[in-house]
């Protein structure tokens, strides 16, 4: 099953506004049917909401034991109505998702040059240091310049430099 709101073996917290904000009920229960569909009274008893100080909310909580839509009815025999919310619940949530990824996010910059070295190596690209030995042939020991080069040449007697073809 895929990605999911809720994690399968951990605690939903649901509220339930009562109709008119009505404080001080009693008798506010939550009914849980499994991911079957079915209500298993055994496995998950009905579920009598606590109010949340004096607002009119009231809250309560069930933990799916497997994967699958799961589903709470809210009622008050005092203040009549039917509440039905679906929870789908998988092996994983987005929260857990985000946590995974934040924890992928520790590699420091030493590590990513360090990666990156491998996989030029690996890829066969030239890298700076190769160009150094190239640009060392080229220029030799002694680091001339093309036209340091040129000059030389330009310097040996007799040398004459051979006419422009125009």
């Amino acid at each position: 099953m895929g990605k999911k709101d809720y994690r399968a073996g951990e605690a939903i917290e649901v509220t339930y506004q009562a109709a008119g904000a009505t404080t001080g009920l009693t008798d506010v229960i939550m009914e849980i049917y499994d991911e079957t569909g079915a209500k298993d009274v055994g496995n998950f008893p009905d579920v009598t909401m606590t109010e949340i100080g004096s607002t009119g909310r009231y809250k309560g909580s069930f933990t799916p034991d497997a994967q699958g839509k799961w589903r709470v009815m809210i009622n008050s025999v005092t203040k009549p109505g039917k509440y039905v919310k679906d929870y789908g619940v998988g092996a994983y949530d987005v929260n857990s998702v985000g946590t995974a990824v934040a924890g992928l996010n520790n590699i420091s910059t030493a590590d990513v040059g360090a990666q990156v070295d491998v996989s030029l190596v690996d890829y066969g690209v030239t890298t700076t240091s190769d160009l150094g030995i190239v640009e060392e042939n080229i220029r030799g020991a002694d680091g001339d310049t093309l036209k340091d080069i040129s000059e030389q040449i330009d310097a040996i007697p007799g040398f004459e430099q051979p006419p422009l073809i125009g």
